[in-house]
């Protein structure tokens, strides 16, 4: 299907964007290898499945160097992720073609707020393009060897998802539920959790509440089922969340900030959200 909106090219010989696709899977993977980070297959597969018109390649003179993601919410907010670049090619202004593309193809959909999690390298590049800094995150880690032999294939309440549309300021059921499909959702009434694998380590989160005992509680259930490796991403603040974390042998390892772009800031209320969802999707 050809895409209404324009894609930019530096020239013809260096630097062309194009969408990405499921055969660019091994690229991605490899890509995000060299940084560390913890999706899988399946997860970029979910990314391109979700939004097949808004992920996308660079290609410099020919070989595929770089990939971005979005994530849309209906038109209310969008998320920025999988914004990677090869190391060899870096410092060519590849990054910033890859992210004006995507705000590009945003705000052709009338996308109104547009988000990322950004690293302290990437950082200065999404002020230049006109974002700004909303609350940061801390990603907490429990060391050891990666292992997820925990029941997969959960699914959430239609109460739970009202409710997390609340926490995270959009209704984001669709991108919820497919990724609920593939990981361990643990419910109470007023509050949900999940436990994902991932290729570095299992993932904690997202996790939302109206109650903190209970989050505490489900939390704890789910960090004793999670064997080796966790990464568990917190909102700056949530004391609750970062007691648990300690008492269960994670430390914090990096920070990161959650900004903004466009009409008005879709905030949400951070202080529901003791495990955020994934820096690439919000």
């Amino acid at each position: 299907m050809i895409t209404r909106y324009r894609i930019r090219s530096m020239s013809q010989t260096q630097l062309h964007i194009r969408q990405m696709t499921l055969d660019d899977i091994d690229l991605a993977m490899t890509l995000k290898d060299q940084v560390g980070w913890n999706q899988t297959r399946d997860d970029i597969r979910r990314l391109v499945e979700y939004e097949p018109e808004g992920c996308f390649i660079a290609e410099f003179e020919g070989v595929p160097v770089g990939t971005v993601s979005t994530t849309s919410y209906g038109t209310k907010v969008a998320w920025i992720g999988m914004m990677l670049v090869l190391p060899e090619y870096r410092r060519r202004g590849i990054a910033r073609r890859l992210m004006q593309t995507s705000i590009d193809y945003l705000r052709e959909r009338n996308v109104t707020c547009i988000k990322l999690d950004a690293t302290p390298l990437g950082q200065p590049l999404y002020e230049q393009l006109g974002f700004h800094a909303e609350w940061d995150f801390q990603r907490w880690e429990r060391e050891g060897e990666n292992v997820a032999t925990f029941p997969l294939d959960g699914e959430l309440s239609s109460a739970l998802i009202a409710m997390d549309e609340t926490a995270f300021g959009a209704d984001r059921s669709r991108w919820l539920n497919s990724v609920a499909s593939g990981c361990r959702v643990v419910a109470t009434q007023s509050s949900y959790g999940m436990l994902r694998p991932g290729s570095v380590a299992t993932y904690l989160g997202p996790v939302v509440s109206e109650n903190s005992s209970q989050a505490a509680s489900m939390i704890g259930e789910m960090l004793t089922t999670a064997e080796g490796r966790v990464f568990w991403d917190i909102p700056t603040g949530n004391s609750v969340a970062e007691s648990l974390a300690a008492q269960h042998g994670l430390q914090p390892v990096r920070q990161l900030l959650r900004m903004w772009s466009g009409d008005a800031n879709v905030a949400g209320r951070p202080e529901l959200q003791f495990a955020l969802l994934d820096p690439t999707t919000g």
